[in-house]
């Protein structure tokens, strides 16, 4: 079967894989890894595989070292269950992954009884948002959430939503903006991770950031700084070992922010079942905000105890960014009445990606 896709990937790709990708080359690291694909929301039967397939095999420069295995198009399948999986040098198909998802996401949605996506529902979800977080940024991360093809349309809803940004250059165009936002990914900490060991995974990825990626600094070294954008901000992305508190304190020296992106089926550093008497700040107890304080995920007890101790550590200059969950607004305004009784600032922005509703599709790096 025969799809009709763009001679470049590159536009529809969240700008964090194209990074990571620069960064590997430059550093001379490209270890063939196995990855697996899957969707947490199942029990239903899986679509786009032919399609993710096709990109797969059209942008990676090297198809032929590659193994692809899957499920067949239409295969009954439950949450969480492999539905493919990926073998190659991780240089070839680090940065597909954005474009791959998002077709598996959207078709699987649609073809089980999910709506299209509603232009008009996404553009209002992140004005509540943005009215909920003020002149705090708001960027939008959820490229790999629906088809590459509807990207502007859905970034473009949600800059008139009064988010500021996005993750690649095609939504950045429905900002008015020539590029994406975005500075290292989970798969780029899993091969530092592999080189550098499982405690230092975080640290070294941040720390080659700063040397390929800082055009600034590299400007200054050519002395031809004339053109060069701005320093692009160094945000480590510390849930990767689940040491959101040990790992934001290991990179405060050497970032300009760190970012919180724990998943569902963890519970963040220091967060533990049962602690909620610890923490109860609503008066008569943690009531509405109890779903959000000390759950999996990324948790308002768990944010609290990283930004407090990157205060006590003199580091109150280092920026949290929350993503993860932060599409409901329901989430965004725990975080905004907490920080109201606590007198503390918790965050400094969301990265949003699920504004609208899907079977997002999900690829990790196991070995």
């Amino acid at each position: 079967m025969k799809f009709n896709l763009p001679k470049d990937h590159r536009p529809y790709i969240d700008k964090y894989f194209l990074r990571a990708k620069t960064i590997l080359e430059k550093d001379g690291l490209n270890p063939i890894v196995k990855a697996q694909v899957f969707i947490r929301k199942g029990d239903c039967k899986v679509y786009g595989l032919n399609e993710a397939i096709a990109i797969l095999n059209k942008y990676n420069p090297n198809p032929k070292n590659m193994t692809i295995c899957s499920l067949q198009e239409g295969d009954s399948f439950i949450g969480g269950e492999v539905l493919m999986t990926i073998k190659a040098p991780i240089q070839d198909i680090i940065d597909l992954e954005t474009m791959y998802l998002g077709v598996l996401s959207a078709e699987t949605t649609l073809k089980n009884g999910g709506k299209d996506i509603d232009i008009f529902k996404i553009n209002q979800n992140m004005l509540k948002i943005t009215t909920l977080v003020g002149d705090r940024p708001v960027s939008y991360f959820g490229a790999r959430h629906w088809r590459y093809d509807r990207d502007r349309d859905i970034a473009s809803a949600c800059c008139l939503g009064g988010s500021k940004n996005c993750s690649t250059d095609e939504g950045a165009k429905g900002f008015g903006q020539k590029e994406g936002i975005g500075t290292i990914p989970h798969a780029l900490e899993t091969i530092y991770h592999w080189t550098f060991g499982l405690n230092k995974a975080v640290e070294e990825a941040a720390a080659v950031f700063e040397i390929y990626i800082d055009e600034k600094k590299e400007a200054k070294m050519t002395l031809a700084n004339l053109h060069i954008k701005e320093k692009i901000p160094v945000i480590a992305l510390v849930d990767y070992a689940n040491r959101e508190i040990l790992d934001s304190l290991a990179v405060a020296p050497i970032v300009d922010g760190i970012r919180i992106d724990t998943c569902g089926e963890n519970y963040m550093q220091g967060v533990m079942p049962g602690n909620d008497e610890k923490f109860c700040i609503w008066e008569g107890g943690c009531r509405d905000g109890f779903d959000y304080v000390f759950n999996p995920g990324v948790s308002l007890y768990g944010v609290y105890l990283v930004r407090k101790l990157l205060n006590d550590s003199g580091f109150v200059n280092v920026k949290i960014i929350l993503s993860s969950g932060f599409g409901n607004p329901d989430k965004v305004k725990v975080f905004i009445e907490a920080e109201k009784i606590l007198g503390m600032k918790l965050f400094d922005g969301l990265g949003v990606g699920g504004v609208y509703e899907s079977r997002m599709a999900t690829m990790d790096i196991i070995e």
